[in-house]
């Protein structure tokens, strides 16, 4: 009776492993209407920065935020968990995100805000720069880096 009942298991579990998941979803960036910084950075803090995108119907779902490091530049893009689905209910609803910077450059930090691309495929940036203030001039080993960055 154990042989036939663990024998019946491993077959469902064989079934069940060996399905045909076809992937549905790919990830694709929501263009970046607004974004929020401060006038200024003072040097050493830790500030929180948000940004409006509209999320166009219910297939797209927030999934991260790039931060890419381009010298002291930063660009900023929404990445979206998009689902291939024909079934979509339009929502244009306005959404917003925050994440946190910590100002550890001495350089005015450049944001590079992504808005889509151009008809040449280029991309579009909202750019924003803000001046850092009140540095240590005998740390001259400041750089950020890419941990002091999280999401909030």
């Amino acid at each position: 009776m154990w042989k036939k009942t663990i024998v019946i298991f491993f077959i469902v579990i064989l079934f069940f492993s060996c399905s045909d998941d076809d992937e549905n979803y790919f990830y694709g960036f929501l263009p970046i209407e607004e974004a929020f910084v401060p006038d200024e950075f003072e040097y050493g803090e830790i500030y929180n920065l948000s940004v409006k995108y509209i999320r166009p119907d219910n297939c797209y779902l927030y999934s991260d935020i790039i931060y890419e490091y381009d010298l002291n530049a930063r660009n900023v893009a929404v990445i979206s968990t998009v689902i291939d689905d024909d079934n979509c209910i339009p929502l244009n609803e306005e959404r917003e995100i925050s994440f946190r910077v910590h100002a550890l450059q001495q350089e005015d930090y450049i944001f590079r805000f992504w808005q889509g691309d151009d008809e040449n495929g280029d991309p579009i940036y909202l750019e924003i720069i803000v001046p850092v203030i009140n540095f240590n001039n005998n740390n001259k080993s400041a750089y950020e880096f890419k941990t002091t960055h999280t999401k909030v």
